[in-house]
């Protein structure tokens, strides 16, 4: 188990390049002709779903790569490339397949994204239980195999996710640990149903014995609510007497950052973290 907590000012020590080749990303088209946008019919969803791939600059199909599966695709997942590209330029990071998933509607992300053990919506007495153990169910049975069939992928895969998709990033670490190699949970939602997920990592961190090492980073801005910052806390705790030595962790608050961007923030420093972790590791 390891916790590091400090500034976002150490963000890109070591890669001086990062910071000249971050400005240069940022003038880039939303999405460059590299990116490739497709759709999936999940059977298991019983839906369509849009599927944002982003290659890595230097993309070479007889190499493999690992993967990094983003939540709310369209709206974290292109900053999320961009700083990976900018890094593995700098030799920070390895050059990786960013894939977004968009979100159907908002209904459909609080159904996803919100763990089978919490209600989707906290004000409305009758609203249903969350779905995510489903939506985890569809990547690993109908997403997974698609990138993999098409594309020159490694078998090494991270999740990530901001706020409530952050929820749901923990919550894969309970549901199915095996999944993800390394989660990237950014502003989660940790507090949501009275820190019900806090509760179930108490309960089941301590019996995930045995597993294959996995890495996960959490952010969370200084200047977020109160419930978000109890919700943190109280994770951070779990973590520090449950995680067991195969769950490398970190967590720290950034300076300056709120729950709108926290995410951006933040993302350069988990991805640097993601990739010492696959170094020491390989």
């Amino acid at each position: 188990m390891k916790k590091i907590i400090f500034p976002i000012a150490l963000l890109l020590v070591g890669c001086p390049l990062s910071i000249f080749l971050y400005a240069y990303a940022n003038g880039q088209p939303e999405y460059p002709e590299s990116d490739i946008q497709t759709r999936l019919y999940s059977q298991i969803l019983q839906e369509e779903r849009e599927v944002i791939i982003h290659l890595p600059q230097h993309y070479d199909s007889t190499k493999s790569y690992p993967v990094m599966y983003v939540l709310d695709g369209s709206s974290q997942d292109k900053h999320l490339a961009q700083k990976n590209n900018i890094l593995a330029a700098a030799g920070c990071a390895p050059e990786t397949i960013i894939v977004g998933l968009p979100n159907v509607s908002s209904k459909g992300r609080q159904r996803d994204y919100t763990p089978p053990f919490m209600r989707t919506d906290i004000d409305e007495a009758d609203s249903p239980m969350g779905e995510g153990d489903t939506f985890l169910t569809f990547m690993e049975k109908e997403l997974f195999p698609m990138m993999e069939k098409n594309y020159a992928t490694s078998g090494i895969r991270a999740l990530a996710g901001n706020s409530r998709g952050g929820l749901l990033v923990l919550y894969s670490l309970l549901y199915k640990p095996h999944l993800f190699q390394g989660r990237l949970a950014f502003s989660p939602a940790l507090w949501r149903d009275e820190h019900a997920i806090c509760k179930q990592a108490a309960q089941l961190l301590p019996a995930a014995k045995g597993e294959e090492s996995s890495f996960l980073f959490m952010s969370l801005g200084d200047e977020e609510n109160t419930k978000m910052k109890a919700g943190f806390i109280d994770m951070m705790e779990v973590l520090e007497r449950n995680a067991s030595t195969h769950l490398v962790w970190q967590a720290e608050f950034t300076p300056k950052a709120n729950h709108q961007s926290n995410a951006d923030l933040s993302a350069a420093k988990a991805i640097r973290a993601w990739a010492d972790f696959l170094t020491s590791e390989h």
